[in-house]
């Protein structure tokens, strides 16, 4: 059965997509909070490499759904 194995729509699979994207829209959103704090707060300073950290990490978040969306389209 689809949804036992998760494969499905309505399997484990559709949660962890829905928490993947939700994750990245947090980190997304937290990348923004921080750099418009760098911006406007003259001692506040940003490490490039904390805004990379945080960008990849959006960026493998929903690299794994459209992985996943390739796979389906090809298969």
């Amino acid at each position: 059965m689809a949804g036992e194995r998760g494969d499905g729509p309505d399997g484990r699979d559709g949660e962890y997509r829905t928490a993947r994207i939700g994750a990245a829209a947090a980190l997304a959103a937290v990348t923004v909070v921080i750099l418009v704090l760098d911006a406007l707060v003259p001692t506040y300073d940003v490490d490039p490499v904390v805004i990379g950290l945080l960008l990849g990490s959006v960026g493998g978040l929903l690299g794994v759904d459209a992985l996943g969306l390739l796979r389906r389209a090809l298969s």
